[in-house]
């Protein structure tokens, strides 16, 4: 049986971190429930204990299109040791490219080939518990919002040695509803992910989930998929650009988290300024008609072109002058930390991960979300100082190498597995 803290103890830390279930007589009688039945193992060292065989590690999403998130949990299915992990990936709907991906390159993918919009809670709750039940994982670790809710209510009473529930977005807009249950099923995780600090924060104040649970853990890039060996001006011509003039790339779903429309904005004035200005927008979304018919509107279409999905970014890179992401809220872009890590200068917005990962001025520019002014004023400014493109360039290569490499964060969500698996089977 797992070693638990007392009930004592465990509520007079957490009395104070329910206000979204205040008043709430059944909520909180199923959180007192969730905690009987989903204790905290004793904070003491781990001894030096590994398993005899490979642990499971289930990741869990609602589908893979090309995206931050869905990367990233590729990126740890690939990169977990072979030789202590057995890494599968199992999507509520379908695959999506990057779930196809993984399975071409032989690693375990299951679809449940739910639409989640259409089928109740507790049908979706209903096959994930049969999956869990049927594959056995060692370790459950769900990403986003409702991966992390029908995981975690699937996984209630099984006994998996691990659940483990990553949050990939600041709270902007927080639902009533996702509160109540990210609260009541925090006592169902044995550790909430987080990638930057300002998630971290939403996720304590919003949710109420413990500190104790709460593991901030940066994301990591594969740098060496960064190098090419393309020049800067064969990328160029790769991509049907001219040499001369200033190229900008952008890239991220085409939605209204990202902020295009505010970038789009600040083309008019650059324009004037810059003649041969191009702008990439790499990536799709619910908001790629209404983007189209503002660069119409504005008369862009001789500067902006959008590029779609596209898995060639190393490439696309190479062919930039600048970064920059102008997104309104986040977690911790990726993409950005890609570019970063592919030495280019970037602007972006001074939200969540991307102030923890940008010191303004030193390793690129920081400005207010939502405004083209200051966004043109930024682009212009490094248009201008080709040296100051170098030099924020190289600090910001140096930032990633030194904080966010994948290898990093492998190490330590290799030892966070191992560390409750030890804990589910103390000598």
């Amino acid at each position: 049986m797992r070693h638990c803290r007392g009930a004592e103890q465990l509520g007079s830390e957490d009395s104070q971190s329910a206000p979204v279930a205040a008043g709430k007589d059944r909520e909180l009688s199923i959180a007192v429930w969730l905690k009987q039945n989903r204790p905290v193992a004793v904070q003491r060292p781990a001894p030096p204990t590994l398993p005899g065989r490979r642990l499971k590690v289930l990741h869990l999403l609602a589908t893979m299109p090309v995206g931050g998130a869905e990367d990233l949990v590729a990126a740890i299915v690939r990169g977990l040791d072979p030789q202590r992990f057995r890494a599968a990936v199992a999507t509520l709907g379908p695959p999506g490219p990057v779930g196809l991906e993984l399975g071409a390159r032989g690693y375990e993918v299951v679809s449940l080939g739910l639409d989640i919009k259409r089928t109740s809670t507790w049908g979706v709750v209903g096959a994930v518990r049969r999956l869990l039940k049927a594959g056995r994982p060692d370790i459950l670790h769900t990403h986003l919002y409702h991966p992390n809710l029908y995981g975690r209510l699937g996984s209630l009473g099984l006994g998996l040695t691990g659940v483990v529930a990553a949050v990939h977005n600041s709270y902007t807009r927080v639902k009533f509803h996702r509160r109540v249950w990210n609260f009541l099923l925090g006592w169902a995780s044995d550790r909430v992910l987080v990638g930057s600090a300002q998630v971290w924060h939403d996720v304590r104040r919003y949710d109420g989930v413990p500190a104790s649970r709460l593991l901030l853990m940066p994301y990591g890039i594969p740098l060496a998929e960064l190098d090419t060996r393309l020049s800067r001006k064969e990328a160029r011509e790769w991509l049907g650009l001219s040499e001369g003039g200033l190229v900008i790339g952008a890239v991220g779903r085409l939605e209204e988290q990202k902020g295009h429309a505010h970038l789009l904005a600040a083309l008019p004035d650059l324009q004037r300024q810059i003649p041969a200005l191009v702008v990439l927008l790499v990536g799709e979304g619910r908001r790629q008609e209404d983007l189209r018919r503002q660069v119409r509107e504005l008369g862009l279409e001789s500067s902006v072109r959008f590029l779609g999905t596209r898995r060639d970014l190393t490439e696309i890179y190479r062919a930039l002058d600048l970064f920059v992401h102008p997104s309104l809220w986040e977690g911790l872009p990726l993409a950005l930390l890609k570019a970063m890590g592919a030495g280019l200068p970037v602007v972006a917005t001074r939200v969540s991960g991307c102030q923890e990962a940008i010191e303004d001025g030193v390793n690129g520019y920081l400005v207010a979300p939502g405004d083209p002014e200051a966004l043109a004023r930024a682009i212009l400014e490094l248009h201008r100082h080709p040296e100051a493109q170098r030099r924020l360039g190289d600090a910001a290569r140096r930032t990633v190498v030194a904080r966010y490499s994948l290898e990093a964060m492998l190490q330590r969500l290799e030892e966070l597995y191992l560390d409750l698996w030890r804990r589910g089977n103390p000598i």
